[in-house]
């Protein structure tokens, strides 16, 4: 192996932790909110159940509001209300059984046996059969603490899945945050990975390239993220008024989705043509301005999408980047640079269509690949 090589492998371990910490403090922002209310909620039913219910240690209060909120801003209500009902009747299931034959280890299994049959016969649900199942082996294995009132830990699951489901009920959500944040992301990841693309064809850098290659197909997650929000973001405007004034928003961020997975799927096909063409050690200036300039427009994109204002300005500098995507533009290309161009096509319909323009009218604002007709005087 090359010196070179060699000094280029921690440098590129390097950069794929850096990439991978800066999407690991994305997930923290888009999800910070959640990450909040979790202790609050937690901290809530558990004092609730030890100063008002009584109880001394109210270990289930408290995991039934973190467990029914979770870490994720995914969809919160139907969690909160299956978590929540499946732990309290998990708990209930083991607490009836517990005084009608007492715990140990046959009855353990019997227990968990009769909490997943009754659970499946209520709902096919995953949570919710999962959620019946654990709690009703706590409350086998683990002795309850002396209470004067009856079914003691099953108040203290109630009381806990009711803080979740409060907060999920009582906290708005802005329908567009989430989805922004995404979209914004993923509009990010695009233009970087054009623009190391953009700069690998002008220098053919071959380094350059495969990290371009590698960083597209590590936006997967992002986009499915993504896709997941608008679900959540869909739920939402059905609970609150304030989410359904938002609706035409998450409306066009759905469509923009779709046309950002379209174009990444591209890019990843583009990144790997690059690698192979980098490999000759021929700079390509004008293709790399050609990449550059959808980067650009991507980059405008992504700020619009982040703010939520008009996508206008990243209209026109998408469409200008289109309009010189003729892969006849120079008469010295080979089929590997024809080709090439012919694939930043799409990508640029694609992008065009995630600012809102129509599939016709992304189209027109390419090049014509019709051949040219021979002008002449009108036939007579």
């Amino acid at each position: 192996m090359a010196k070179s090589e060699v000094n280029s492998v921690p440098r590129r371990a390097l950069n794929i932790v850096i990439h991978r910490v800066r999407m690991g403090l994305r997930r923290v922002q888009t999800n910070f909110g959640q990450l909040i209310q979790i202790p609050i909620a937690a901290t809530a039913a558990y004092t609730f159940c030890v100063f008002v219910l009584g109880h001394p240690y109210p270990f289930l209060a408290a995991v039934a509001s973190a467990v029914g909120i979770g870490p994720v801003a995914d969809r919160r209500l139907r969690r909160a209300l299956e978590i929540g009902i499946g732990a309290t009747f998990g708990v209930l299931v083991g607490e009836i059984l517990v005084n009608v034959y007492g715990s140990g280890i046959w009855q353990l299994a019997v227990t968990l046996s009769i909490g997943l049959f009754i659970g499946t016969m209520l709902n096919s649900g995953g949570i919710f059969i999962t959620q019946i199942a654990v709690q009703s082996v706590y409350v086998i294995v683990v002795p309850a603490s002396a209470s004067s009132m009856p079914f003691p830990r099953t108040l203290d699951a109630l009381a806990g899945s009711m803080c979740a489901i409060l907060l999920a009920l009582l906290i708005p959500r802005d329908a567009r945050k989430v989805p922004r944040g995404l979209a914004a992301n993923m509009l990010d990841e695009i233009s970087a990975v054009l623009e190391m693309m953009s700069k690998a064809l002008r220098d053919a850098d071959v380094g350059l390239a495969t990290r371009a290659l590698t960083r597209a197909r590590e936006t997967q997650d992002i986009i499915d993220s993504w896709g997941s929000s608008l679900k959540i973001s869909r739920e939402a405007a059905k609970i609150n008024a304030r989410g359904r004034r938002h609706s035409a928003e998450v409306t066009r961020l759905s469509r923009a989705h779709t046309h950002a997975d379209r174009a990444m799927r591209t890019i990843r096909v583009i990144a790997r043509r690059v690698v192979g063409i980098t490999e000759f050690g021929v700079e390509k200036p004008i293709i790399a301005g050609y990449v550059g300039s959808l980067s650009d427009g991507s980059k405008k994109l992504e700020v619009a999408l982040r703010r939520g204002t008009d996508r206008a300005l990243a209209e026109a500098a998408l469409a200008e980047a289109a309009s010189s995507l003729d892969p006849r533009a120079e008469s010295t290309w080979d089929i590997h640079d024809e080709s090439l161009v012919l694939l930043l096509r799409p990508v640029a319909v694609d992008l065009l269509e995630a600012c809102g323009l129509t599939n016709e009218g992304a189209q027109n604002r390419l090049p014509s690949l019709s051949e040219d007709k021979a002008e002449g005087p009108p036939a007579e």
